[in-house]
């Protein structure tokens, strides 16, 4: 089981660092503790007609195996919470295999949700950077991009972030 659990989290890490960084960043805060906010995600996912594929507790992931990983510093900004969500929409799927066949490895989607005392934020990684040169792929990432970002902003209580907060770990 942990080799399981390690793995899937191995490949998380290596999926989101891989999407963090190719792709620009859509935050947006909810004024809700992170259990609230991961109920209000799924609903309006699920409303958009999205698959939710797997849920992480990273944060517990990474704490339980704390001793192991001996990660200096581990969350210093002190996050309550970090959760994960991986979701699809089979038809969007469908439309980036049927436009350019590798833009479909921008599928499925993900987001991570931060939780800090009672607000959360949700990080998605846009699916452009996934576009190449194919202009009709261009118009069905943005499309992609659209419908989880319109979905998101469903959430209650919810606001896109033009500026990311500014938390510096304490020095050591």
């Amino acid at each position: 089981m942990k080799r399981i659990t390690a793995a899937v989290l191995g490949f998380f890490t290596v999926f989101t660092v891989t999407q963090a960084c190719a792709a620009p960043l859509y935050v947006e805060k909810v004024d809700l503790p992170i259990a609230s906010t991961m109920s209000e995600i799924t609903n309006s996912l699920h409303a958009a007609g999205y698959k939710i594929v797997l849920k992480l507790n990273i944060l517990k992931l990474i704490e339980g195996q704390q001793k192991t990983l001996k990660i200096p510093d581990f969350d210093a900004v002190h996050f309550t919470d970090a959760r994960a969500i991986v979701f699809c929409n089979p038809y969007d799927f469908s439309k980036l295999l049927n436009t350019y066949w590798p833009s479909a490895a921008a599928c499925p989607l993900n987001l991570t949700v931060f939780g800090r005392g009672q607000d959360s934020y949700i990080v998605y990684g846009e699916r452009i950077a996934y576009a190449g040169t194919s202009s009709a792929n261009k118009k069905v990432t943005k499309a992609v991009d659209s419908g989880v970002i319109k979905a998101l902003q469903q959430i209650p209580m919810s606001r896109e972030l033009h500026k990311i907060p500014d938390w510096v770990a304490p020095a050591a």
